[in-house]
């Protein structure tokens, strides 16, 4: 892997040497808003998508200044604000997961979710789910699906018409007719004890829309043997599958390829408590158009869902730290997928149906940087691999790039 290229691409380079000793586990979201270094300066990318048409990325940021939307341009290595501040509030303070293009109209879907406490719950309208036209430059707001609550991911049917949030902190799923403009709350999907809901959900061919839920168990003091579940939805119907299953854990039998990281030590961060029991949380879907939905788990694991006999095998334990969030296929069906945490990021490449995994256990710039952790992942021209960092607790976050892996 010696020809392989990594860079680093800056939109703001803020230091920050005080989370540890003063910020973490101790300030507000208040105190954290008014300090303007980390208002200003403490961004993340935290969902990108490639546009062929302008050969560009577009980019959702964590940003508390409101600046949330984001073009890059890599041929000319520059960064462009969408000027989103035009319509933000002070409570609009990312761009999560997902940032969809409607290949119908050309046009960008998003939602906003947040970063305050609950102390401004009724100060706070809720999050927006918002269109943009790269053409004409306009933003439209489409809805508040569920006031007070914010968007932590959609999923869209384009074909259908329907575009569905999950809400955050609260989880619900709601659903957005493009047609009539309304909403609708199809369900709850959490328990009063865990965030469950999938870091994004899909929509298969079939129109059903996959995701994960919990069970409630509130007549026990304990959690089941399956506490998140997988569950389907389909709009013509109006009817969720509630499945018993869920995604595989770390320590499941592989039924496809050797694990990549079995003869490592497994260990987690002394701050990572949701990860050091494995309960099979999802952290990345992505779709194959066909039959399967691959999906990474906060633990690192990569399986995959067959929508046509709905179940579930562990394919491999990939990330040794955890987190698997980042997932995409490209026009040949490779797999890619990026995770890990506390600058333990890693990159691997898979074609379903062979025996090897292939793993860049590395990822470094020429400046020795490396990402605190992978948020997502997207390819553009010539395969070239474009990584967004989230959660970097000493500088701002940065975009990457990858040639020739």
């Amino acid at each position: 892997m010696e020809n392989i290229g990594v860079r680093s691409h800056i939109l703001l380079n803020e230091q920050f040497d005080n989370w540890q000793s003063e910020i973490e586990g101790r300030w507000s979201y208040r105190q954290l808003y008014n300090d303007e270094r980390w208002r200003k300066g403490w961004i993340s990318f935290d969902a990108i998508t490639w546009s062929a048409e302008e050969g560009a990325l577009y980019c959702g940021l964590n940003a508390m200044d409101g600046d949330l939307l984001y073009r890059f341009h890599p041929r000319e290595d520059r960064f462009e604000s969408l000027g989103a501040r035009q319509w933000t509030d002070k409570f609009d303070s990312k761009v999560h997961r997902c940032l969809l293009r409607n290949p119908d109209d050309g046009c960008f879907y998003f939602g906003t979710s947040l970063l305050h406490d609950i102390d401004q719950q009724h100060e706070a309208p809720g999050g927006k789910l918002m269109r943009y036209d790269p053409k004409s430059g306009e933003y439209t707001q489409l809805a508040i699906p569920f006031p007070s609550l914010y968007i932590q991911s959609i999923a869209a049917d384009f074909k259908r018409g329907k575009i569905y949030c999950f809400t955050y902190p609260a989880e619900f799923v709601v659903c957005y007719d493009m047609e009539s403009g309304t909403c609708r709350n199809l369900a709850y999907i959490t328990n009063a004890t865990s965030l469950v809901q999938p870091h994004n959900g899909v929509v298969d061919a079939e129109g059903y829309l996959w995701g994960t839920c919990a069970e409630t168990r509130a007549f026990d003091e304990v959690a089941g043997q399956t506490p998140v579940r997988l569950f389907r939805y389909h709009p013509d119907t109006d009817h969720f599958d509630w499945f018993e299953f869920g995604l595989s854990r770390r320590d499941d039998k592989p039924q496809q390829v050797p694990d990549p990281v079995q003869e490592r030590e497994i260990t987690f961060h002394r701050d990572q408590t949701r990860h050091k029991e494995d309960l099979g949380f999802c952290d990345a879907m992505v779709y194959d158009g066909e039959r399967y939905i691959y999906a990474g788990t906060t633990a690192g694991t990569l399986c995959r869902i067959d929508t046509r006999e709905p179940g579930v095998e562990k394919i491999a334990h990939v990330m040794a730290a955890g987190r698997l969030p980042a997932l995409t296929l490209d026009r040949h069906g490779v797999l890619y997928g990026g995770g890990g945490i506390k600058g333990d990021t890693q990159l691997f490449r898979w074609r379903p149906g062979e025996d090897e995994i292939v793993l860049l256990e590395r990822i470094e710039d020429e400046r020795g940087n490396r990402p605190a952790r992978i948020h997502d992942i997207a390819i553009g021209e010539d395969g070239i691999l474009f990584l967004a960092e989230n959660d970097n607790h000493k500088r701002s976050s940065y975009l990457w790039t990858i040639n020739g892996f």
